[in-house]
Parts: structure tokens; C-alpha cells; sequence
């Protein structure tokens, strides 16, 4: 077997990880992530999204190519 860099152990344990899911999200975290994109909190979410969209032209998909160059 062939040593591995510390680097590539990082790399590989990082891989691990992201393959097993996020950690830092929790069953309860889940649920509530769930009910803004699926449940009932839907349209508070999307109203959010929109707000977001009206007062960031960039991120609403409105603007100009001109606009962004300067």
C-alpha cells in the first residue's frame, strides 16, 4: 500500500464526510429546512426569495451586462 500526504488524508477524510452528509444539520434542522422548501412555510419562503430578488437586481436576474462591467 502506498503512504499517503498528509494532505491527501485531509482530502480523503473531507471526501468521507461530504459523502456521509452534513454533520451540522440536525434531525430538527432538517424538518425545518423541509417545511421551507416543501411544507407549509413555502410561500414565506418564496415571498422571502422574491424580496431578496426585488432589491438585488443581480441576484432577480434583471440588469444589464453594462451594469455589471460598470
Amino acid at each position: 500500500m502506498v503512504g499517503m500526504s498528509i494532505g491527501e488524508e485531509l482530502l480523503e477524510e473531507r471526501r468521507r464526510r461530504r459523502r456521509a452528509g452534513d454533520p451540522r444539520i440536525t434531525p430538527e434542522g432538517r424538518a425545518i429546512l423541509a417545511r421551507l422548501v416543501d411544507g407549509d412555510l413555502v410561500g414565506e419562503f418564496q415571498a422571502a426569495l422574491d424580496a431578496l430578488s426585488a432589491a438585488d437586481p443581480l441576484l432577480g436576474g434583471g440588469g444589464d451586462d453594462d451594469d455589471i462591467a460598470g
